[in-house]
């Protein structure tokens, strides 16, 4: 087959399985049959390694065939089996060694019910059981007389019910015709809400249509702090609607988005994309660098208050980036320098985001060249540390110290090709003379 380098979500890409009685493989193909990277998997092909039947190895790898390391942390997973049961699972490195992933651990090790079910599900580090990242050390399913699950448990080493990160310490399961409902519970089996205000959610879908209906404690839809109470997905579209079903906003101004080419497209009332110059530049990669480049150019040229106003303008420009039009959320936050980096030659999406965090920042710091005051380009640097913690204290995007380090690194490129541009020294000061 031939490779295609790109990035999509895997919901505007096929799949394509070959299987033997030793493995099976899945790629994820585009229309015209090229392998391409599924952004929201972190992988284009996925390879599982089979024994007596029975999936003991799974291998992941990117559009050119190498393997690859997934963001959470492994490259492969291998499975151990008593008779035909998992029992245990582990991640490894590209290696084969035990890796600890972002959730805390290496292993998961599972007991079964009389039926064959999944029962328990504890977590280690080697031989040293650990508590998950979310707060709790033990998973249990409970299975009702038709051995569908009816209870979710979230439980402590001593195997008690505990408030996991999420709010909640217990999911009772019901079923419909059509629809799957969860409600939540707290340690003390009280109903609960979570951060966003509802008390559990309705999954179910309707001609190809996935269809999420939040619940308030009595089971009715709810317009959670978000703004909405149902989201629709289809294909590659979501649209969010209040509990009256009439199109809402989620965030400032979207009413839905779309995955194109791994990116967050925005999109109006009615499901079409909105005419906005992130929703261009996060579609084609290349305006990002052209864009970079004449905004550079400009902010090099400009003279006198014409520079004050064009870099107050980029700065609200860098602020409708990264600030503007986001959902709202958990607050979710990521202190680990080169956390991202590490995986710059893995991941394609991630490759494009550092990149683009880059040359975000590129003509800020070119604007902000002076001479005699070298250390100037660090304006951008806390303007970046700014738009970070109002992003995590507003639960509208991941705080990311990685994030600060691309952008700076921006910012000091912009101002060395500045100097390099041989501004005069005397016109490009913030204040007159």
């Amino acid at each position: 087959m031939n490779v295609k380098n790109s990035t999509y979500n895997s919901s505007e890409l096929s799949q394509e399985k070959t299987s033997t009685d030793d493995f099976d493989r899945i790629d994820y193909v585009d229309s015209e049959g090229n392998i391409t990277f599924a952004g929201n998997k972190g992988y284009a092909t996925v390879i599982k390694t089979k024994k007596d039947g029975h999936v003991v190895l799974e291998q992941y790898y990117d559009e050119k065939g190498e393997l690859i390391v997934l963001p959470a942390g492994y490259a492969k997973i291998l499975h151990v089996y008593e008779g035909d049961l998992n029992t245990e699972i582990t991640y490894l490195d590209a290696g084969d060694e035990p890796v600890v992933i972002s959730d805390g651990y290496d292993t998961i090790r599972r007991t079964y019910t009389d039926a064959g079910k999944v029962d328990i599900e504890t977590y280690w580090i080697g031989d040293e059981q650990v508590q998950r990242k979310q707060g709790y050390w033990q998973y249990q399913r409970v299975y009702d007389e038709s051995n569908r699950i009816c209870e979710l448990r979230y439980m402590d080493q001593d195997g008690d019910l505990v408030n996991i990160s999420s709010g909640y310490a217990l999911v009772r399961r019901s079923y419909t015709d059509s629809a799957t409902i969860d409600m939540y519970f707290d340690e003390n089996l009280q109903p609960v809400a979570l951060k966003s205000g509802q008390y559990g959610k309705r999954k179910e879908t309707v001609d190809g249509t996935a269809i999420t209906t939040y619940l308030d404690a009595a089971g009715e839809p709810i317009n959670t702090s978000r703004g909405y109470a149902v989201v629709k997905s289809e294909g590659t579209k979501t649209l969010y609607y209040d509990k009256d079903g009439n199109p809402v906003t989620a965030g400032y101004s979207q009413f839905g988005i779309e995955r194109v080419n791994g990116q967050n497209v925005y999109l109006d009332e009615a499901g079409d994309r909105m005419l906005r110059i992130d929703n261009v530049l996060g579609t084609r990669p290349y305006l990002v660098l052209i864009f970079g480049i004449l905004a550079t150019a400009a902010a090099v040229m400009v003279r006198g208050r014409v520079k004050i106003v064009f870099v107050i303008s980029y700065i609200i420009f860098i602020g409708i980036m990264t600030i503007a039009y986001r959902e709202s959320g958990e607050r979710r936050a990521v202190f680990e320098l080169f956390s991202t980096y590490k995986r710059f030659l893995s991941s394609t999406s991630l490759r494009q985001e550092i990149l683009n965090n880059i040359w975000l920042f590129i003509p800020l710091g070119a604007a902000l060249y002076d001479p005699k005051h070298r250390f100037r380009w660090l304006w951008a640097v806390a303007l970046s540390i700014v738009i970070e913690l109002v992003q995590y204290f507003a639960g509208i995007g991941l705080c990311e110290l990685d994030d600060v380090f691309s952008n700076g690194l921006g910012a000091l490129i912009g101002y060395v090709a500045a100097a390099g541009w041989g501004s005069d020294p005397n016109v490009v000061q913030f204040r007159s003379n």
